[in-house]
């Protein structure tokens, strides 16, 4: 089963929790990791991983000696990719991110980057505020937040929350999704180009 198919399955059963009748496109994934210097990010987090469109592309490009932590809540999906990447360790409920953080070893107990393609439009108000507030709690000093929403309801979260922050479309999405770049505070470890102006049109 290809994985639009496998994405629509998905839906079609939870669309809330889905978000969208198709997985994320290349550009999309492309445009959410060109961002990171990997050689810095220690310890990575994904949230919403789907069928791993974006998971391949941070596997890929993360230190061989990075912690990579990705979220999935549909069992199926999480279970696929399981199998398909055993370095990487697979979780349930992004809403338990503190907790699963708190659990790490005490070097790993923070993120560098977090990178959500997690729906927040589907969520109630406070799920997003707890979320919100949880990515930006667990992040390290210099750590980056990378999501991608289809509005620009987060906005104005994103700009009061963090230090450094910028916005642009990836027109080559079905359908063009927004990606929002996010720095906590200015740090060596982990940056991102959040100065980048324009719209992302590869």
């Amino acid at each position: 089963m290809s994985q639009n198919w496998l994405f629509l399955k998905h839906f079609l059963r939870s669309p809330i929790a889905i978000g969208s009748v198709m997985p994320s496109s290349r550009h999309l994934a492309a445009a959410m990791v060109r961002c990171v210097e990997w050689e810095h990010a220690h310890v990575i987090v994904e949230l919403g991983a789907g069928t791993g469109v974006i998971t391949q592309e941070i596997n890929a490009l993360r230190n061989e000696n990075s912690s990579f932590l990705s979220f999935e809540y549909e069992n199926s999906l999480r279970e696929s990719l399981t199998q398909r990447y055993p370095s990487v360790n697979f979780y349930k409920d992004a809403f338990r991110l503190k907790d699963q953080m708190a659990a790490q070893k005490k070097s790993e107990t923070r993120a560098d980057c977090i990178i959500s393609g997690l729906p927040f439009a589907n969520f109630s108000q406070q799920q997003r505020d707890t979320l919100l507030n949880d990515i930006y709690d667990v992040l390290n000093p210099g750590g980056i937040f990378v999501g991608f929403q289809y509005t620009r309801q987060l906005q104005p979260f994103l700009v009061s929350s963090y230090d450094k922050f910028n916005c642009h479309k990836v027109w080559a999405n079905l359908p063009p999704a927004y990606v929002y770049l996010c720095q906590k505070t200015s740090s060596s470890r982990a940056s991102v180009d959040v100065h980048r102006r324009g719209d992302e049109r590869a």
